[in-house]
């Protein structure tokens, strides 16, 4: 059986300070008129003894007009019925009655300003119960809000609070740094999930790539040796053979790095040079492909701590996956400036970026979009700059890619700069 849904916490404010706020209107109103009310019968009561008393000393025809003061207060009534009576000097009697209607009515008029008054009170108090019923509660609904969004699967920050009681603020805190935390482990078991994967990964590489590296060897040496004793046409086909050797080589090569990567020597690093080297690498790939390099060094930028050779690796690499990502031609550039967490090398092209679904997974290794390529190019520069203390990043849209490397810089920049 369904539970019956109860009110919500924003209506029973409202009605709680609705009700408070009809009570004591009520409460005054209602004291002010009964007081006025009771003020006007005394006063009635003591004209009417007044005007008896003045009654009985005068004829009947000297007392119709001290009658007359006793109106609206009091009303004539008939003999017959029930009254007080007014007695004059020559034996005359009339009944009065007490008209309390009357009292009421002109008491009523008398207090308008006061009722006018009470319900503009009225009508103050009902908006500030709405106020304050949003006010308390918007914030306990962008938290609920919140908490099914994470039920959802979606991450959320909560909106900062102004004008609210400390204790929601506080609420509101601790579930953005819950979120905080949540996204923090959840990036932790992601990446010790894919440094578990990786592992594995290199080792089957590694053993496959040593068994494959001797004979690959040995080809390449017979290759040569049958070169000099045949006819050119033959030559032709072993330069085919010897290339495809050469590319076997180069691909486990790669599976070598990727496993078992060399010890860096660390040392100050010139940003601009590593720059410079890699644009005389890739200068026939960029002609080839009709790409322009373009190479930016930010004035004065300090050296950074790392390993050259391998830091040449991570710019060679990318550049030349800006490069295949520009099959009809553009540009591609290199820079080197200064960052708030050491030194930043970025590559930029002027493809058609990375679609989104893949982004995840472009530093596994294995993975690529291109037919001819190892999928090793990105995980290399992952753990090269990884193991450099470093980060990479990347940022994609349809206009182009940008990969940014965050290197350290030298000791003595960073004592400089503190």
């Amino acid at each position: 059986m369904r539970r019956p849904r109860s009110w919500s916490t924003e209506t029973r404010i409202k009605a709680l300070l609705m009700a408070a706020a009809i009570g004591l209107t009520s409460l005054t109103v209602g004291t002010a008129l009964t007081q006025g009310f009771l003020e006007r019968v005394q006063e009635a009561r003591i004209l009417f003894d007044n005007t008896r008393s003045a009654a009985e000393n005068l004829r009947a025809d000297r007392t119709e007009v001290l009658l007359q003061t006793l109106a609206p207060s009091w009303r004539e009534v008939s003999p017959g019925q029930s009254g007080e009576e007014i007695k004059s000097a020559d034996g005359m009697v009339r009944r009065f009655s007490l008209d309390r209607t009357a009292i009421l009515t002109a008491l009523v008029y008398h207090q308008r300003y006061v009722l006018v008054v009470g319900l503009i009170g009225f009508l103050v108090a009902v908006e500030l119960a709405v106020f304050l019923a949003y006010s308390l509660t918007r914030p306990m609904k962008i938290l609920a809000w919140g908490c099914e969004q994470m039920r959802s699967g979606r991450w959320v920050r909560l909106p900062p609070l102004s004008r609210s009681p400390y204790e929601l603020e506080a609420l509101h805190e601790a579930f953005n740094e819950m979120v905080d935390n949540l996204q923090q482990w959840q990036d932790f078991q992601k990446e010790a999930a894919r440094v578990e994967r990786l592992a594995a990964l290199g080792s089957v590489a590694a053993a496959v790539a040593h068994e494959v590296k001797n004979p690959l060897a040995s080809m390449r040496i017979r290759l040569d040796l049958l070169r000099r004793g045949i006819s050119p046409q033959d030559a032709e086909h072993l330069a085919v053979l010897g290339s495809e050797v050469d590319r076997l080589n180069q691909t486990v090569s790669q599976l070598l790095t990727y496993a078992r990567p060399g010890t860096p020597l660390f040392g100050p690093v010139d940003p601009g040079e590593i720059l410079t080297w890699t644009e005389q690498m890739t200068a026939s790939s960029c002609r080839a492909a009709n790409i322009r390099l373009l190479r930016e060094v930010e004035a004065d930028c300090p050296s950074l701590w790392g390993d050259a050779q391998q830091l040449k690796q991570v710019l060679l690499n990318l550049t030349l996956n800006a490069v295949s990502a520009q099959p009809g031609g553009g540009r591609v550039i290199l820079r080197a400036f200064r960052h708030r967490n050491g030194i930043a090398l970025s590559v930029t092209d002027e493809g058609t970026g990375i679609p989104a679904e893949l982004l995840e997974r472009i530093f596994d290794p294995f993975f690529t979009t291109r037919p001819e390529g190892t999928g090793l190019g990105l995980s290399i520069v992952h753990r090269i700059v990884g193991g450099h203390g470093g980060t990479v990043s990347v940022d994609t849209s349809p206009e182009g890619t940008t990969f940014t490397v965050i290197l350290p810089a030298t000791s003595a920049e960073q004592d400089k700069e503190r």
